[in-house]
């Protein structure tokens, strides 16, 4: 089901989206350059530190379990706005707290808000995109929280390295406060899907019980996780294996955000044309064989780099694909199938960053590679096997007017 409105409308629609999707992807990744700061400030150990992300992602996984016939009963907007309000207050006090626990309690505060946030983005660009043009309209979103990448988490890694990491999460709160208040004024209303969402739980045993969904779903897990086993520790990689100064540890995500900008972008387009799953498929094997260069095979940070580069590439033109597909699976509970796909890729932070703090210890750097890589073979297989995109062949589908006096 698509909602109908002009198509002006649905841009604007799309770009506030994207701002509240670019506020979800700072949260992600800001930890990332700025882990060295946080471990020799507050006394713990980089593995240790590494668990702010399990913390975040652990909530932001169980809650987003529990949002997801929420969002399909009340709507988007109400979602995405308390999702946002939520993250503010989270990273507001993540730059003020005095030791580690608070820190990491502050942490999960933010997942509980990105559980809210993520599926019900994700499921509004599902509801006003036709699925023949979704993997565009995903591509955008997927280029706004990568400018994140590109331009915000770098600039918080300077100014965290140059003079404090509790400046970078006090900046990242003010801009939180001013997305939080933009949503709040412009984004519509949209229709509630009331006999859907007052199904409550059933919803979710519906949605998983059909074996395609619940697979493609797993699939998403595990992509996830391969990203994670070694972006957790990307930063303190380069910084001891190379000597990469802690305040050019943010070029690393822009390197990444620039790939994932771009990979998104192509392979969105070509997803909408030639199939979103063929594109899935062939994105994640070329994961798999850059992310395992990166640690056993570059010679230089330069080398390494330009890795990086390539496999967020493929990891770019595989998720604006796969968030269509996902988005696609039920329509009648589309923010039921988005709320357990975030909170599967927030388990697939946990499990990531688990892995290779496992495989650090065990491995040291060089084992993070190839076991990201091993990750990203099973994601590929499992989506091969078990996911039939021909289920989504095109048909008329009912449009949905937006309710009276909702206007941008």
């Amino acid at each position: 089901m698509t909602i109908g409105v002009p198509r002006a409308q649905r841009n604007l629609i799309l770009a506030l989206l994207c701002v509240a999707s670019f506020a979800v992807v700072f949260n992600n990744l800001i930890i990332t350059p700025i882990l060295p700061d946080i471990s020799d400030d507050l006394g713990v150990r980089v593995a240790v530190a590494g668990l702010l992300v399990t913390a975040y992602a652990i909530v932001g996984g169980v809650a987003a379990i529990f949002s997801g016939p929420f969002i399909d009963r009340v709507g988007r907007k109400p979602v995405v706005v308390a999702g946002m309000s939520v993250l503010t207050v989270a990273t507001a006090l993540s730059a003020v707290a005095p030791n580690f626990a608070l820190l990491a309690a502050s942490r999960a505060l933010a997942g509980l808000g990105v559980a809210c946030l993520t599926p019900a983005v994700f499921a509004a660009v599902g509801d006003y995109f036709a699925y023949e043009e979704r993997g565009r309209a995903m591509s955008w979103v997927i280029s706004a929280n990568t400018s994140a990448s590109i331009f915000g988490v770098p600039a918080g890694a300077l100014i965290s390295g140059l003079l404090s990491w509790r400046l970078t999460f006090a900046l990242l709160a003010g801009l939180s406060l001013v997305f939080s208040a933009l949503l709040f004024r412009k984004l519509p209303a949209d229709i509630p899907r009331r006999q859907s969402g007052s199904e409550g739980f059933r919803a979710v045993h519906h949605v998983l019980r059909d074996r395609g969904t619940s697979l493609a779903i797993f699939s998403n897990f595990l992509s996830t996780s391969y990203w994670f086993v070694f972006v957790t520790y990307m930063g303190a990689y380069f910084h001891d294996e190379f000597g990469l100064p802690k305040w050019a540890l943010g070029g690393l995500t822009m390197a990444m955000g620039l790939g994932v900008l771009i990979g998104s972008n192509v392979g969105g387009r070509i997803s909408d044309s030639r199939g979103k799953k063929p594109v899935i498929l062939w994105s994640g094997a070329f994961c798999a064989v850059f992310i395992a260069s990166v640690t056993t095979i570059s010679p230089h940070e330069i080398v390494g780099v330009a890795f990086i580069f390539l496999f967020a590439t493929a990891g770019g033109a595989r998720f604006a694909s796969a968030q269509a597909i996902t988005s696609e699976l039920s329509p009648s509970r589309r923010g039921t199938v988005m709320a357990l796909n975030a909170s599967g890729q927030q388990f697939g932070i946990v499990a990531g960053s688990t892995i290779g703090a496992l495989t650090l210890s065990v491995f040291g750097y060089t084992g993070l590679g190839p076991a990201a890589a091993v990750v990203a073979l099973l994601s590929v297989v499992t989506y091969a096997l078990c996911v039939d995109e021909r289920r989504f062949e095109p048909n008329p589908q009912p449009e949905l007017q937006l309710a009276p006096g909702s206007k941008v």
